[in-house]
């Protein structure tokens, strides 16, 4: 299944010619029109934009990107130096939401088709999977995958493994706010210890806002 891209622009705006060349390097396809050449579509730019004529504005299965920047571009594509991710699934199935927390977790961009609300991602999977409907399917490089579990997932994406053979003192698991407290306490007392966090060091007070 391929995106429905389209990107209005013009050509003397460098913006649009840098988001056309990364298109065109990672073999994108994409329908692009020139407002120069089609003044109509002005208004619709205009409209996607609440009344400002941004270009380039690049329009993705119906959502509308105004100037987006190649790392954003990345981003909504799933485009890595590993090649392009998507991954067919669905918001209640665990493992979908695994391979979601992985690919994360490790910064890999992918593009997520829920197979519930995307017209033809549920034909698509049991097309690739032999009549079988399993999430998550994984594309990377136009490859299915069908349900990797991480190990699969970092050997294909070649994800680096940091191997740590020293010994500590003090395992702490968590990184919140009684965990800090226990490091410094810990380091304080000359004890050579480690902090196990899967997700954000500092716990609720790191995704606290600032008023």
């Amino acid at each position: 299944m391929s995106q429905k891209i389209k990107m209005y622009g013009a050509e003397w705006c460098p913006d649009c010619r840098r988001t056309k060349s990364f298109f065109t390097q990672n073999n994108i396809d994409f329908e692009y029109i020139n407002l120069d050449i089609t003044p109509e579509a002005s208004k619709l730019v205009e409209e996607y934009n609440k009344g400002k004529r941004i270009i380039p504005t690049v329009v993705i299965n119906d959502t509308a990107h105004s100037n987006p920047q190649n790392h954003e571009l990345a981003g909504i594509l799933g485009i890595n130096k590993q090649g392009k991710v998507k991954l067919y699934g669905a918001d209640w199935c665990p493992d979908c939401r695994r391979a979601k927390r992985f690919l994360q977790d490790n910064q890999i961009n992918f593009e997520f088709i829920d197979v519930e609300k995307t017209d033809g991602a549920s034909e698509y999977v049991m097309e690739v999977n032999k009549g079988k409907r399993i999430i998550p399917t994984i594309l990377i490089n136009g490859t299915a995958y069908s349900n990797p579990d991480n190990i699969k997932l970092t050997e294909i994406l070649e994800i680096d493994e940091i191997t740590d053979t020293r010994t500590y003192d003090v395992l702490i698991v968590g990184g919140g706010a009684s965990g800090l407290t226990t490091a410094i306490y810990a380091q304080r007392d000359r004890f050579d210890s480690i902090i196990l966090e899967k997700k954000n060091i500092g716990g609720n007070a790191f995704i606290t806002k600032k008023n």
